[in-house]
């Protein structure tokens, strides 16, 4: 971080306008790109020169696995250098995650200081020929230079897997696709209210009990509540063998796989596994959607040395199974009236000499910190508004907005931003009316606004930022990536490149060119962008009337009022306010994109858009 100021300057004195004008619409932008005039033709002919060093060459036998397949032949290997070759040369001078990729019409050389950055530049050479092949040409490359570095060391996303268990196998392709652009950490919510995910062997009932609940489809608010004698049977964990198998999987993309215990609220599957850590000490039951239960206990007891005893075995195990430096401890919204009434605690806040429930959760927030730095650790913690006092060794993660990673930066505590209207992909992405998705709205165009260095921070202090998909209204791998993609390509595009920002259709033509990839990836992804986004206001004499938008340039939007389906030979919006006819019971719209179809036909309720407008 400490070069950043001076390589941005630098990026934005030096970028060469060809990277525009290439046609070469690399996610994400790559520092300085500089276009030559001749080409090379990648085939079955094309080697891969090994890399003298031992140690790194399963990476590169990795890299011709790839290249074979995406060829459909096998690409051989050899040690001396020839015309046609892709070589891997170490070049001290660069930064670690740093890369230059050189195409001539030759060969093909990707230098780094270390294997990581040779990892990024064959990620940007694989996106330079996959984007060749998916227009259906033949793969020859053009004379390129590419320089090229990140600009945050934390580049993530998020998965809860707590709401909704997803496999191993499923994780392993999310962190394939998150690797092609350049993501680096993932972070596992692996325990909430709704389902405890990892092993702990010291406490077993935590996936014996927690694991598991009674099964429920449909949307997350209003679940029916468990039946008497009904089963758990819904769910599902990591052993302590399959995170050791992640992480190498992860270790291999160079990924770094996070994991969040959340801590003290968002407890339920804990305190259903041991009752005797919460201050009720009354049987619970894990959540099957929203609370269906006004007495649940779903925060611990803080004032109980136990509760200390068995978060300790918790992260003894965690810190051996993860070797990622950061363990995440939770720490957000947490129900302190419990604690009001829990004589327990309010003993704890007597004899630590503490004024009330506000600061008795920054004194469990510390002692959880103080286990976790003891195991060589660093902390981790949602950013909450807290009392004073909180250990500047932990890192705090801003979600509700910018300002606590703004406040905390200029504390001296290092801040990972992941603001939620501009980075939850939990958000719908489309009209609310249309989607199940809860909150509000963070459309494609919103999450490209995501700003990682906002007004007034300490830039010194940051660490990066991520992309946060919450599950409660995501229960399959389908869902996972349609809420995800195209979405997290803005994300990758915000904390890797540190080239100059153009502008947003610059932006959407390039993420045009991947659906493609992403479709041969078999990777679900959202077409929501494209929809027209239909809005109401009163007009003269308080009637109602409806306008209408597009997220991205070059939509021509046809509509009816009269309940069938428009095509391109229906009214086309031409931009003016639209008046209802009377007896309309539902608009219709559909965008088009040079005579395609290019949304689904989004259909609203005229009752609906006036209620809208009375709000």
């Amino acid at each position: 971080m400490k070069n950043l100021f001076t390589a941005l300057l630098f990026s934005f004195l030096v970028y060469n306008a060809n990277a525009q004008q290439s046609g070469i619409p690399l996610i994400p932008q790559p520092s300085q790109l500089t276009l030559g005039k001749s080409s090379l033709k990648i085939s079955g002919q094309t080697t891969i020169v090994l890399p003298k060093e031992k140690a790194h060459q399963t990476l590169v036998n990795h890299f011709r696995e790839q290249l074979s397949a995406i060829l459909n032949t096998n690409i051989k290997t050899n040690t001396p250098l020839s015309k046609n070759s892709i070589s891997f040369v170490i070049k001290k001078n660069l930064s670690k995650e740093a890369y230059q990729l050189d195409v001539t019409k030759n060969n093909v050389v990707i230098s780094a200081s270390e294997p990581a950055g040779w990892f990024y530049g064959w990620q940007t050479f694989m996106q330079m020929l996959r984007l060749k092949l998916e227009k259906g040409k033949e793969a020859f490359l053009t004379e390129v230079s590419i320089k090229d570095e990140p600009k945050f060391g934390w580049r993530g996303l998020m998965i809860d897997v707590s709401r909704h268990f997803f496999g191993k196998e499923v994780l392993k392709r999310y962190i394939d696709q998150m690797a092609k652009y350049k993501f680096n950490v993932l972070h596992l919510h692996l325990t909430d209210n709704q389902g405890w995910r990892l092993e702990i062997k010291q406490l077993p009932k935590l996936t014996s009990v927690g694991a598991w609940r009674v099964p429920r489809t449909g949307y997350w608010s209003g679940m029916p509540a468990p039946e008497p004698e009904e089963k758990a049977t819904y769910g599902g964990y990591y052993s302590q063998e399959d995170i050791k198998d992640l992480v190498a999987y992860a270790k291999q993309r160079f990924i770094d796989i996070v994991p969040e215990i959340d801590l003290p609220g968002h407890s339920l599957a804990f305190v259903a596994s041991y009752p005797e850590i919460s201050c009720t000490k009354t049987p619970q039951q894990v959540l099957a959607g929203d609370p269906w239960n006004a007495k649940r206990t779903n925060v611990v007891c803080v004032g109980n040395d136990s509760t200390y005893a068995k978060i300790d075995q918790i992260i003894t195990e965690i810190a051996e199974i993860f070797p990622s430096k950061y363990i995440h401890i939770g720490g957000d919204e947490v129900t302190r009236n419990y604690w009001s009434n829990c004589p327990v605690c309010q003993n704890r806040i007597t004899i630590e000499g503490l004024k009330n429930v506000d600061e008795l959760q920054s004194y469990f927030v510390n002692r959880v910190a103080k286990m976790v730095i003891a195991k060589g650790k660093t902390p981790i913690g949602w950013y909450e508004t807290l009392e004073k006092g909180l250990d500047s060794n932990i890192v705090q993660m801003s979600w509700k907005d910018e300002k606590g990673a703004v406040k905390s930066s200029n504390e001296g505590k290092k801040v990972i931003l992941t603001p939620a209207f501009l980075t939850y992909l939990d958000f719908y992405q489309g009209d609310p009316y249309l989607e199940n998705a809860p909150f509000t709205v963070n459309r494609l165009s919103n999450s490209y606004k995501f700003n990682p260095l906002p007004a007034g921070i300490n830039v010194k202090n940051v660490l990066g930022g991520q992309g946060s998909l919450w599950t409660e209204q995501v229960p399959n791998e389908r869902k996972l990536q349609f809420m995800t993609w195209p979405r997290g390509l803005t994300l990758s595009e915000n904390l890797w490149s540190t080239a100059p920002k153009l502008n947003w259709p610059d932006f959407f033509n390039r993420i045009e060119a991947h659906l493609p990839l992403l479709t041969a990836d078999s990777t679900n992804y959202s077409g929501y962008f494209y929809d027209a986004i239909i809005s109401a206001k009163k007009g003269q004499n308080d009637e109602v009337v409806l306008n209408i938008d597009t997220e991205i340039p070059g939509l021509a939007v046809y509509y009816s009022f009269d309940d069938t389906d428009p095509d391109q030979f229906y009214p086309k919006y031409n931009g003016q306010a639209l008046a209802i006819p009377k007896g309309a019971k539902n608009i219709r719209v559909v965008s088009y994109k040079d005579a395609v179809q290019k949304s689904r036909i989004v259909r609203l309720p005229i009752a609906e858009l006036k209620k809208r407008a009375k709000l």
